[in-house]
């Protein structure tokens, strides 16, 4: 019976571990107004109450968490329209939240509150994906505009799409991408990279997402980042399996992502509950001084093996 309570653990915990690994949970912070100073100008203090500071906490969480999945550093231009983007839909990457508490801030009016965002990393890397931002990272996807029907108030929204996807129109190259107005709505073609990328929508924007979302999507994932080493982490001596979970949230923040802690076996025996992580870092050194100082006074072992060079 004892044996198959212990099974029934380990299923769970692997259960809730592999859910995990799709979550990142980090704090984000946001500002807020009950009131403000007379004669103040209005857009210093727009946030004026407690439920839009917290769909701002939710938007500063999801686009941070982007950040840290594109991996790389993108011009401040890109950041705005990616950020831009994010806002509106934030929200439906947010699996879970907790409210940690708000403080005043010292000009008297404005309260920081700070919240505990779980973002869905999972889908939200497949988005970052789409937007190019895995294919562009050392230059950008050049393409042949083949545009009619195009007003004159379009083409600053264009370039705003080419900042946000990572694109350059050369008319020289062999992608093209066909756009028509039809009627009250865009047609896009994409050709010159297989099959045919279509797209049709009242809205540029969802046609032109469909369309390069597609071409994206093709691509590779990114490699990690060079200079990074890898080991094999053995932690033991916990007394409860809820313990590896703590600390799997904890290596990963350490390490700074997800995929850089990746959990591979966790050991329940009878006095003890022991796991093993491939753990990937740019600075491993700094991972293993907070992990010594992490086990002492827990009853905790550890034992890290370099991967061979």
């Amino acid at each position: 019976m004892m044996k198959q309570k212990l099974v029934l653990v380990g299923i769970a915990l692997a259960t809730v571990l592999m859910f995990s690994s799709l979550v990142q949970a980090r704090v984000a912070q946001s500002v807020w107004y009950e009131s403000v100073p007379e004669g103040a100008e209005a857009g210093a203090y727009a946030v004026r109450s407690r439920s839009a500071a917290l769909q701002a906490a939710f938007i500063n969480a999801v686009f941070d968490e982007s950040l840290e999945v594109i991996g790389y550093p993108i011009t401040d231009v890109r950041k705005e329209e990616l950020r831009q983007f994010l806002s509106p839909k934030a929200k439906t990457y947010v699996l879970s939240y907790r409210e940690l508490g708000s403080t005043h801030m010292a000009d008297g009016y404005g309260q920081e509150m700070s919240v505990e965002v779980s973002v869905n990393r999972s889908s939200l890397t497949s988005l970052i994906k789409r937007l190019g931002f895995f294919k562009t990272r050392t230059a950008p996807v050049v393409y042949n505009p083949q545009y009619s029907g195009v007003q004159s108030e379009t083409w600053e929204k264009l370039g705003r799409l080419h900042q946000l996807y990572g694109l350059r129109p050369d008319y020289n190259s062999s992608l093209i991408l066909v756009m028509n107005t039809v009627g009250d709505h865009w047609e896009l073609s994409l050709q010159g990279a297989g099959a045919p990328m279509t797209a049709q929508s009242k809205s540029l924007d969802a046609a032109w997402h469909t369309v390069w979302g597609k071409y994206f999507s093709q691509s590779a994932s990114p490699q990690p980042i060079g200079n990074s080493r890898q080991g094999v982490l053995q932690v033991r001596g916990w007394l409860f399996p809820d313990g590896v979970e703590a600390f799997d949230r904890v290596l990963r923040g350490w390490v700074g992502s997800a995929s850089g802690a990746r959990l591979e076996a966790v050991v329940i025996q009878s006095d003890s509950v022991a796991a093993r992580w491939v753990v990937t870092s740019k600075n491993i050194d700094l991972v293993l001084s907070k992990l010594s100082d992490y086990v002492n006074g827990r009853g905790l072992t550890y034992d890290f093996q370099p991967a061979a060079e």
